[in-house]
């Protein structure tokens, strides 16, 4: 395996997150892999924009890891995204930077598989609503893998969802993911 970043986007991994955090977890046991947990290097929100863009550079595979909010990333993966990947390092004529690295969108979906697509509540697949991250890897050169991604993955006590399930497709996605690593 490459080496690989992982860019974890959840708001409050270890406060509210059950399995986003154990996907994290199980990524943090990979050798050549360097985590970054923006919540937690960045809670006032001010990215140091060079370190973050180090770390890209340093790797040759970079993964997105959120829960899929409102249809898209996280607040602060956005303020990343907007910082991060700017004109002349991540695009533009002397945007190179990330030209021919692999790019991996991690997330886990909330509702339940039916409730996207036509009939769904959400009316849209969630294929449908990738449109502006994949042209971000495109606008960048970057390589883009397989999504990889798993519904039913938020857990309300006694409201929604079994837990002992949610950790369960946690775990697989986390396996799931690690092999689509391997791959590249």
């Amino acid at each position: 395996m490459k080496d690989t970043v992982v860019i974890v986007g959840h708001p409050d991994l270890n406060g509210q997150s059950l399995a986003n955090k154990l996907i994290v977890d199980k990524l943090k046991t990979l050798e050549k892999t360097e985590v970054r947990i923006l919540s937690e290097l960045y809670p006032d929100f001010r990215i140091d924009v060079a370190a973050e863009q180090a770390a890209l550079v340093r790797a040759q595979t970079i993964v997105l890891q959120f829960p899929f909010h409102w249809y898209s990333v996280p607040g602060l993966l956005k303020k990343w995204i907007d910082d991060v990947l700017a004109y002349g390092f991540a695009y533009g004529s002397t945007g190179t930077r990330l030209q021919g690295k692999h790019l991996v969108l991690s997330f886990t979906v909330g509702g339940p598989e039916e409730s996207y697509g036509k009939g769904g509540y959400n009316t849209f697949t969630i294929k449908d609503m990738l449109p502006p991250l994949l042209q971000t890897a495109n606008l960048c050169g970057m390589k883009l893998a397989e999504p990889v991604y798993t519904h039913g993955m938020v857990y309300i006590p006694d409201v929604y969802n079994v837990k002992e399930e949610v950790e369960a497709r946690a775990i697989a996605h986390g396996e799931k993911l690690i092999s689509a690593l391997q791959r590249i």
